[in-house]
């Protein structure tokens, strides 16, 4: 199963317009590069895309174009949001790439073993997700004030990477303009068109980096990855320092 990853750098559509750090550093190395490099040895990766908004184009291939040509990334700009990013993606896909990850490139703390348990559901629907439960009260907005209790133990968290066969992936972009109701990521998207989409048990340490205060816990998250063993290189980086 060839498998390509979608590194999304725009926002998704529930999170604030510019939040988003993916350009801070955790110990010496953009959040966006580490989360390209959860996939440096797994042997089904065979293509890795940086999908990025339009603007951020020039200054990802005049800083990092270099790094990125090293370990065999391309990038692709499209937008003008999440869904418009990965639209352009998908179009710079090769063919024989029947499988797709879809990663939000502020998530650099995913464990193999999500991706694993990823890759393992998918034969299921042909699409999967990463959840954790919600784990504490919720209530409503009320500006300002608390709102209505919202009560429900069934409340999960969808996280990022998601997982999809690109026929199916393909399929429900090829429908999005004419989908009617709410749809906030691509499994959300996918389930609206149709295709029922397989839960995995997530990781609690997979949080978005999406403001400066989480970056030292995104910074603690990485330590906590349970390790890989493997004798060859995560990065150019770890390769220089042998």
């Amino acid at each position: 199963m060839p498998i390509g990853v979608l590194f999304v750098m725009a926002p998704p559509v529930w999170a604030a317009k510019g939040s988003g750090k993916p350009f801070s550093k955790i110990d010496g190395r953009e959040i966006f590069m580490r989360s390209i490099e959860l996939y440096a040895n797994r042997d089904a990766v065979q293509q890795r895309i940086l999908c990025v908004l339009p603007d951020d184009l020039s200054r990802i291939q005049e800083k990092y174009g270099a790094h990125l040509a090293f370990q065999g990334v391309g990038a692709a700009a499209g937008g003008p949001d999440w869904f418009g990013a990965v639209q352009r993606g998908l179009e710079k896909l090769k063919p024989e790439i029947d499988t797709i990850i879809v990663h939000d490139a502020c998530c650099p703390a995913v464990p193999y073993t999500v991706l694993d348990a990823l890759e393992e559901a998918l034969a299921k629907t042909g699409a999967a997700a990463a959840v954790v439960p919600v784990g504490g009260p919720m209530i409503r907005a009320q500006e300002g004030r608390l709102g209505q209790l919202a009560v429900d133990k069934r409340l999960e968290l969808l996280q990022s990477p998601q997982i999809f066969r690109r026929t199916v992936l393909e399929a429900a972009y090829a429908k999005r303009s004419g989908v009617t109701g709410d749809y906030v990521d691509d499994a959300t998207l996918v389930k609206r068109c149709g295709t029922e989409v397989t839960t995995v048990v997530g990781w609690r340490l997979n949080i978005r980096v999406d403001h400066e205060e989480l970056i030292k816990l995104g910074s603690d998250a990485i330590k906590h990855l349970p390790r890989v063993k493997s004798n060859a290189p995560v990065s150019p980086f770890d390769e220089a320092q042998w």
